[in-house]
């Protein structure tokens, strides 16, 4: 306890120490440069565009200017400097955004989360195809809190909207290429161009390779990274009134599975998962220590094991996005959004993460995504209006299967012979459509009044085949259907040019779906719909002749029927489930920007929750309150970057920090699931030359090798556990070219 109550003391006396030398040396070299932090970003959280402080939203944006200038190549990169948001990610087939402890963090492939991904206005339904690369960004925008009226497909918590760098009508482009440690290539660039006079190109491409951050001592490391990822823009003005942008991309992956840190596990009095101590023969009967029932003792490093199973991971990601904006006339104008996306995936790993054959599993994915939008908005003298219509079909075929030798040393059972075979194939099919509104009211030259409406009507159609060779087959059919009212009701006041005060009312909901179990008993079950109802005030504001930001802001949720992945470790076969319960949370977060002398940027972030989640039940038949998954109490991030002049060009020197507070992986808060705080810290130097056609950068990432879990699961009736860690120190090298 004494460690972690120190760990923010040391944040917080390391960036003041930074702060502070920096702003000493910067007075007396004369550095001058301007701020990259502060310079003015539009996003469009209100679809349309306006600068990030006039927009009554919790919004924490990067442009892409940015987002490359800081050295972010991932959401990972984003999520720690930004409070309350956290990416999960157990291996890059399936990736999980958590804000403000709202999250779905089920693993399977045909789930839909509660924070949406966003990609040049479309909507990316699946979890398994937002862990692409992050490359030629124009911004990307984290807004925090439900947004049900203009937005609204599962926005519940929030959502992330990544903007692709436009076409540009002078020529331009960049080349980037990382070298580092693991093996790591990564490589990146771009070109854009007028094609003719009313028609501009953009083609971007990234390559990102490295052998393996796990170290496997029974074969190939695995945590190994092979990807493409390319994308081809057009941008026609074919009149005045009328822009159309067509956006193809496809992406590759091509690597080994995933692995765990192995843990030999049991099950306390409550039935919940424990780690066996090194120095107990918990089995009794001559394994040994620490070791699973197997014999098996992994070593202490969380990086390290013995795998027997290298899995496989291969997905290919193709779609495209039409943008078409007309403007009509009296001032309306006509938006439409057009989307298809198609997935294949397969994904193999060993998830007993040791030598023996013990238990394998193995997932298919075949995706198509269909979405329409039509959206008009138009404006008066006090007024600003805009309304539309959503379509939305997901069909997905999906199938799972484990191999579980449950006698790998049995007496009469052959070494490595598989005992239990479970799986389930099945097609998903979902059908959503929707009709929205909102408009701004300006009250008076100060207060502005934001109504927004949506209704929702959601349908899924499942055809379930599950097998197990101890119980048989099951064929099933499910529908369920689900209609929402959404709403938002807000006041803006702006007392002055620089401060913006907010305060409203936001309800929206995230439709049911169905789980898909493999294995007796995990069959078909279905979840209701989760509404959330949320309080929510802030302000944002500039002072210091524009050289300090703040932007602060407090709410309460309100849930009904949220929707809470929970693990039932007994038995066999652990028993997966997401049930429906009801749960509230509090909330605070703060931002704070400041440039203190010229060259010197400062970022520091923080947020604060205390939540509840009732009337949980547990395995051994209690039931009693809890809290949300990847909820911690505190989280706190700062970035120091200086900036000065070094002969004919300039150098940069950055290193941020990332504190978060012990938090649990699950509701039902086992042993297992409880996750310790930890601090990580990046670094990073940069030389540019005088006309910004070239730099290069040295980095080291999680420099202190902070060992923390991104994922875990309570697997204690076969004794183990899944657990997900962080990617060690990496460092490299990056040499960027513009032109």
């Amino acid at each position: 306890m004494e460690a972690k109550s120190e760990t923010p003391k040391i944040l917080f006396i390391v960036t003041v120490l930074a702060v502070a030398m920096t702003t000493v040396m910067a007075s007396k070299t004369g550095w001058s440069a301007e701020s990259i932090m502060l310079e003015e970003i539009v996003v469009t959280a209100n679809k349309r565009e306006q600068n990030v402080q006039d927009v009554g939203t919790s919004i924490t944006a990067f442009s892409g200017a940015q987002v490359r200038e800081l050295g972010y190549t991932n959401t990972i990169d984003i999520a720690q400097q930004t409070p309350a948001l956290n990416i999960i990610q157990m291996h890059p087939s399936v990736t999980t955004v958590n804000i403000r402890g709202i999250s779905q963090n089920e693993f399977a492939d045909h789930l839909e989360g509660p924070i949406a991904m966003i990609s040049d206005n479309a909507y990316v339904s699946s979890m398994g195809a937002a862990g692409v690369q992050m490359f030629d960004v124009g911004r990307v925008e984290v807004l925090r809190g439900p947004q049900g009226t203009l937005f609204g497909r599962n926005a519940t918590g929030g959502l992330i909207h990544y903007v692709s760098a436009a076409p540009t009508e002078e020529f331009e482009g960049y080349f980037s290429a990382t070298f580092g440690n693991y093996g790591t290539k990564r490589s990146e660039g771009a070109v854009s161009g007028g094609l003719s006079k009313n028609l501009q190109g953009r083609l971007s491409v990234s390559i990102n390779q490295n052998d393996g951050t796990l170290e496997n001592l029974a074969g190939n490391d695995l945590r190994d990274t092979d990807a493409l990822a390319i994308r081809a823009q057009l941008a026609w003005q074919p009149s005045d009134a009328l822009d159309i942008t067509l956006k193809l991309h496809h992406a590759e992956d091509d690597s080994r599975g995933n692995g765990y840190q192995h843990d030999a596990t049991f099950q306390n009095d409550q039935l919940l998962g424990e780690r066996i101590p090194n120095d107990i023969d918990f089995w009794g009967y001559g394994m040994g220590p620490g070791t699973d029932f197997n014999g098996y003792r992994d070593d202490s490093d969380v990086w390290t094991g013995q795998y027997d199973d290298e899995g496989f991971f291969k997905r290919e990601i193709s779609g495209a996005t039409v943008n078409l904006t007309w403007d009509m006339a009296n001032g309306v104008a006509l938006t439409s959004v057009t989307d298809y996306m198609t997935m294949d995936k397969d994904y193999r790993e060993d998830a007993d993460s040791s030598p023996y054959p013990f238990f394998h599993y193995e997932s298919t994915q075949e995706f198509d995504q269909l979405s329409q939008e039509l959206r008009l908005n138009g404006s008066g003298d006090d007024f600003q209006w805009q309304a539309g219509i959503y379509y939305l079909n997901i069909d997905t075929d999906v199938g799972a299967v484990f191999d579980l030798d449950l006698f790998t040393f049995g007496e009469g059972t052959d070494f490595g012979q598989v005992v239990n075979i479970g799986g389930q194939q099945s097609t998903v099919e979902t059908n959503s459509w929707a009709v929205f509104a909102q408009g701004e009211w300006e009250l008076t030259e100060v207060v502005t009044a934001i109504i927004g409406v949506r209704y929702s009507d959601d349908e899924r159609d499942v055809d379930y085949l599950g097998s197990d060779n101890f119980y048989g087959d099951v064929l099933t059919t499910e529908t369920g259907a689900w209609d929402n009212f959404s709403y938002k009701a807000q006041l803006d006041w702006r007392p002055t040019d620089n401060t913006l005060y907010f305060a409203g009312i936001t309800r929206t909901h995230k439709a049911g779906n169905f789980r898909l179990g493999i294995g007796y008993p995990n069959l078909v079950t279905e979840h209701d719909e989760e509404i959330l109802t949320s309080f929510e005030s802030g302000i944002k504001t500039e002072f210091n002749d524009g050289k300090a930001r703040l932007n602060a802001n407090l709410f309460y949720y309100d849930y009904e029927d949220y929707q809470a992945f929970v693990v039932d470790p007994t038995g066999t076969i652990a028993s997966l489930d997401i049930i429906n319960v009801d749960a509230t949370a509090t909330g605070a977060e703060v931002e704070l920007t400041l440039v203190p002398t010229d060259g010197l940027d400062v970022l520091l972030g923080a947020s604060w929750m205390d939540s509840e989640v009732k009337d949980i039940g547990y395995p051994d038949g209690t039931v009693a309150d809890s809290e949300l998954p990847f909820a911690p109490g505190i989280t706190l991030n700062s970035l120091v970057r200086y900036q000065w002049d070094m002969g004919e060009g300039s150098m940069s020197a950055q290193i941020d920090f990332n504190y978060v507070d012990d938090f649990c992986f699950s509701v039902l808060c086992a042993p297992l699931d409880q996750e310790k705080s930890y601090l990580v810290g990046n670094a990073r130097v940069k030389y540019s030359s005088a006309n910004n056609n070239w730099s290069i950068t040295a980095f080291v990432n999680n420099f202190t090798e902070e060992e923390y879990r991104m994922y875990s699961i309570d697997l204690s009736g076969l004794g183990l556990a899944n657990d997900t860690y962080s990617l060690p120190r990496m460092y490299g090298i990056t040499l960027d070219v513009n032109f």
